[in-house]
């Protein structure tokens, strides 16, 4: 008894909370609670943190509780043991869990949770099988919905124990067979769905004891047949839904005892015939559907819908249904819906529809008719809805509709119709939706009015929505803008429309959308848009009625010339503020296909200035610039009606004789860009009108008073051979014409004494002159705007000093530069040498002048045999023998090795570096190579030569300065068969020698007599390298011993 004093407890303390209809999270409670919205609770209850199992409960008083699995916990654990009381509640669902079972159904419904009264059960997403002690507990369950679980197989006494079940949900549940004898103990079973699952067949009287059911579903299973008795009993039943089976026929008595059946579904199966009198015990029938029939079932059985009072709807789309009997709906008087779509019916019987007085929806979309008879819908009085889209109709006759008073939504797309008879819509006076898109219709009636050409719809006077995209219309007819009051939207995108004027654009309804994309609309003339808006219909009171109009034009093929004129000062907000509001033009996206020079312009961004056409003579007349044959091209711009004539770039010697301005207030004329040597003669006929001309870029070099006539107001004389103007020139341009902006820059103009009045001129009238600051003098950079008179009289004057101090100072620079090269010849070689810099004054000869030897060799005394009987031998023999330094044979004995060392390097044109085994080890070797490497390292010249002599190992291996000279340069290695040739490739070319005699030591050298003649002569100063120290005595000893011999 003590392991259950804390349930008991809690029960005891929430009794009163649960007594008021309250609840309230459990203090005590060994699980988390807590409000997650208003009047709804939640407890989350971790059962093992392992399995990471746990149970949520959502609680909603007086109205649910919801329990959800997570991780299959143990129901064992459910609250771990202890209770809540919630009170009466309508609703319980389990969300992924297994059924409690018998063990805990009881205990977590009645004393764990305390849920009373419960109606509705659902479980969701659970496959266990159920069994009748799941349900026991649920005494007052009146809705069970076990929908989209995976039962499989039914157990035949698991609704046993609930005897108020109202309402029983199995869609969807995998079942295959329902047990004889499943509903023995439902019969107050009033729906049951069974739809979407695996059945295949029913045994006879499964349903006899659901005497109270008024709905059964049995579609969306595998059903080949019923037998005839298999709804027996089943009077009250009004709803049956049978499709999507594989049903190919009926019993004939089927539905005998359906006394009440209104709603029969069974559409969807694979019917080839069905029974004549299949539903003559089925007088309450409202609903018939049948659409979507795979079997061969071309026609339906006469009479089969004959003398159903009560009939409302009949779906018979999607069949196969190639005619259908004239009798099948006679006597069907309330009927308001019919569906036909998507058949092959080409042609309705002409009394199909004489009962159907109330009919509201007829649809015929998807069939292959080709017309319709007048008369069809003569009774059809009250029809607002008629679909006859995506036929075969190519005309529509005066009578077609007739009868159709009240119909308000006509739909006739994606047919074939050319033709439409003026009064075919006579009696649509309430139609207010028509769609004819996707036809061929010009809708021309040659029927006309005060204002223009009717349309067909010129009775439809309740007409909003009229859609007649993708056919060939090509205008707008007068009943849109006048008489349709009530159109709100007319879409006559892609069609033929060629052009439109503001007269188009008067429509009576404010309130309207007219779509002209996609049209092939080259003209749009807006000339008379402000006339018509000026007529605009008041009210009484004379107040404008606010609009909101528009018309749509985006991707027309639109012709940018002078009649787009007034479209443009629309756009730019030119016109009358009424003319804007009058009509909204929707222009997005437009742009120019012509004129040439306008292809491509976005027509939103076109300024009215950039409007201009083309003018030509009609008649051909002499020397006339506008002619067809002329050279020049004549516009008009109605922004400010000129003419401009265009004769820029035409290689002409003299200006047109003449000008036909045929009534324009004025002509701009451009003569540009060619060879003209004067300008025009200004007194001839037209010149007169002449407002602006460009003269720019000719040969002119003088302006005649003729030129400035009073009319001028632009004159353009940039880029001539003006050199100056005269007086009187300069009086008439400034004092008398009406010029306010006159181009003069890039003509040579003379800066003297003599053009004090150009420049006094000038400098008053520069407000005339637009380019005044660039003007400058002949061969000048100077402006003539910071000139002074007294300036300019020195000027020429400047000139001359300043070229005279050009000409002394560049006489005194050269006579400097001989001087330096006489006195510091060979060392400014040698400088401009060893910076790369002037080497064609340069060579590589002159600046080893002085050298005494060809090469030093380098190398470690170990190696004495080779460099003595090999290397040097081989060098100083031949026709062309080099002047070798070797320490052995050349040094002087006593003196100091690292001097030697450096005068040895500076006295050679290069050093060879003999690199064996026993040079890397050799001390002297390697300060031999560092001081020959830094030596050309200074000079920035190739010196040293490298001759590999035996292995010397990895080059990593090396001295640093070693190692980069072998990394960067190539160097000769001894064995290799070109090595004398490379070698001496390497080694000083073209050098002229004689053999001089060294009697004291009986031998012969080679040298070079100009070297040592120089030597002898002039004491030299050798520097070894910056670091180096000067050696003095050396160097008188050696001119000594060489003057000796």
């Amino acid at each position: 008894m003590a392991r259950f004093a804390l349930p008991l407890a809690v029960i005891l303390i929430f009794a009163v909370s649960s007594t008021s209809g309250q609840f309230s999270c459990p203090k005590h409670l060994p699980c988390y609670c807590f409000v997650s919205a208003m009047n709804e609770y939640k407890i989350h209850c971790a059962i093992n943190s392992t399995a990471n199992s746990a149970f949520d409960i959502t609680i909603q008083p007086g109205n649910k509780v919801r329990i959800q699995c997570k991780n299959s916990p143990d129901w064992s654990q459910f609250l771990l043991g202890s209770a809540i009381v919630v009170g009466p509640v309508v609703k319980f669902e389990f969300d992924s869990c297994a059924a409690p079972g018998p063990m805990y159904s009881a205990k977590i419904v009645d004393w764990q949770i305390n849920a009373l009264g419960v109606e509705y059960l659902k479980y969701e997403d659970f496959s266990a099988p159920l069994t009748v002690q799941d349900f026991n507990v649920f005494t007052q369950l009146k809705h069970l919905v076990l929908s989209y679980n995976k039962l499989g197989q039914l157990q035949r006494d698991l609704l046993r124990g609930l005897p108020n079940l109202k309402r029983l949900e199995l869609k969807n549940t995998s079942i295959a067979e329902i047990p004889q004898g499943f509903f023995d103990n439902s019969s107050s079973l009033r729906t049951l769905e069974l739809n979407g699952n695996k059945l295949e067949s029913l045994a006879p009287g499964i349903f006899d004891r659901l005497k109270q059911i008024y709905s059964l579903n049995l579609g969306q299973n595998n059903l080949h047949e019923f037998k005839p008795d298999v709804f027996h009993n089943l009077q009250n039943l009004t709803a049956l839904d049978i499709q999507l089976n594989n049903l190919k026929t009926l019993p004939a008595n089927i539905f005998a005892d359906l006394k009440s059946l209104e709603v029969i579904e069974f559409g969807g199966n694979n019917f080839i015939s069905l029974p004549a009198d299949l539903f003559q015990y089925n007088p309450e029938l409202k609903i018939v559907n049948h659409s979507n029939n795979t079997g061969n079932l071309t026609t339906l059985p006469g009479k089969l819908l004959f003398g159903f009072a009560n009939l409302k709807v009949v779906s018979l789309a999607h069949s196969g249904i190639h005619y259908l009997p004239e009798d099948l709906l006679w006597g069907s008087t309330s009927m308001i819906e019919l569906n036909l779509n998507e058949n092959y019916l080409k042609k309705l019987p002409t009394n199909l529809l004489k009962d159907a007085a109330e009919l509201h929806t007829l649809s015929l979309s998807s069939n292959d008719q080709e017309f319709l008879e007048a008369g069809t819908f003569f009774n059809n009085k009250k029809l607002i809805k008629l679909d006859l889209s995506k036929n075969h109709l190519t005309f529509i006759k005066e009578y077609t509709f007739d009868g159709l008073e009240y119909l308000q939504e006509l739909n006739m797309e994606h047919n074939d119709l050319t033709y439409i008879n003026v009064d075919a819509f006579a009696s649509l006076q309430q139609l207010k939706i028509g769609k004819f898109a996707n036809n061929k219709l010009t809708l021309r009636t040659d029927v006309f009015d005060l204002f223009g050409q009717i349309s067909p719809f010129h009775a439809c006077a309740s007409l909003e929505v009229l859609d007649l995209a993708h056919n060939n219309i090509e205008e707008i007819f007068s009943d849109w803008m006048v008489t349709s009051t009530n159109l709100r939207t007319v879409d006559l995108s892609y069609n033929k429309f060629e052009k439109l004027q503001a007269a188009d654009f008067q429509f009576t309804s404010n309130r309207i959308k007219v779509h002209l994309s996609h049209n092939n609309i080259q003209l749009l003339n807006l000339a008379r848009l402000e006339y018509f808006s000026t007529n605009q219909i008041a009210d009484k009171s004379n107040v404008m009625h606010p609009r909101n109009a528009i018309v749509f034009l985006s991707s027309n093929p639109i012709q940018c010339d002078c009649e787009l004129y007034d479209l443009v000062r629309y756009l730019n907000n030119q016109m009358d503020l009424q003319a804007q509001e009058f009509v909204k033009l929707n222009v997005k996206n437009m742009t120019c296909d012509g004129p040439e020079h306008m292809a491509g312009l976005v027509v939103e961004q076109l300024e009215t200035s950039a409007i201009k056409c083309r003018v030509q003579s009609a008649k051909a007349q002499k020397d006339d610039p506008c002619a067809a044959n002329s050279t020049c091209d004549c516009w008009m711009t109605p922004s400010d009606n000129s003419l401009l004539l265009d004769c820029a770039r035409r290689n002409l010697t003299s200006p047109p004789a003449w000008i036909n301005t045929r009534g324009y207030d004025c002509v701009e004329l451009d003569l540009s860009r060619n060879k003209l040597r004067s300008g025009p003669n200004m007194s001839a006929k037209g010149y007169d009108k002449v407002v602006s001309l460009n003269l720019a870029e000719n040969k002119i070099t003088d302006v005649e008073m003729n030129l400035i006539t009073p009319n001028l107001k632009i004159l353009n004389l940039e880029g001539n051979n003006l050199t100056s103007l005269n007086s009187e020139v300069l009086k008439k341009l400034f004092d008398v014409s009406n010029i306010s902006q006159l181009t003069l820059r890039n003509n040579p103009w003379i800066c003297n004494c003599s053009s004090r009045d150009l420049l006094s001129n000038f400098q008053m009238g520069y407000k005339q002159i637009s380019d005044f600051v660039n003007i400058t003098c002949q061969n000048s950079i100077v402006s003539l705007s910071r000139l002074t008179i007294d300036e300019l009289c020195q000027f020429s004057d400047n000139l001359i000093i300043i070229a005279g101090s050009l000409a002394s100072l560049f006489v005194l620079l050269m006579s400097c530069v001989a001087t330096l090269y006489f006195c510091f010849g060979k060392q400014i070689k040698i400088w401009l040498y060893s910076k790369n810099a002037c080497l064609c004054l340069v060579t590589e000869r002159e600046v080893d002048k002085g050298k005494i030897y060809d090469a030093f060799v380098s190398y470690s005394h170990k190696d004495e045999e080779f460099v003595v009987k090999e290397l040097v031998t081989k060098l100083e023999e031949g026709p062309r023998p080099y002047k070798i330094c070797i320490h052995i044979r050349d040094w002087l004995a006593g003196e100091c090795i690292p001097v030697q060392i450096s005068r040895s390097v500076e006295d050679s044109r290069r050093t060879i570096n003999v690199l064996s085994p026993n040079s890397i080890e050799s001390v002297w070797a390697r300060m031999e190579f560092q001081t020959a490497y830094k030596r050309a390292l200074s000079e920035k010249r190739a010196r040293v030569i490298i001759v590999v002599y035996g292995e010397i190992g990895h080059i990593y291996d090396l001295d640093t300065d070693l190692r980069s000279y072998l990394t960067m340069n190539t160097y000769v290695k001894w064995g290799d068969p070109w090595f004398w040739k490379k070698l001496k490739y390497a080694l000083p070319h073209s050098v002229i020698r004689s053999t001089i005699t060294d009697k004291e030591n009986n031998c012969v050298s080679t040298i070079d007599r100009t070297i040592v003649s120089k030597q002898i002569n002039q004491l030299q100063v050798i520097f070894v390298n910056e670091k180096s120290q000067t050696v003095f005595e050396d160097v008188e000893e050696i001119s000594q011993s060489i003057s000796n011999e």
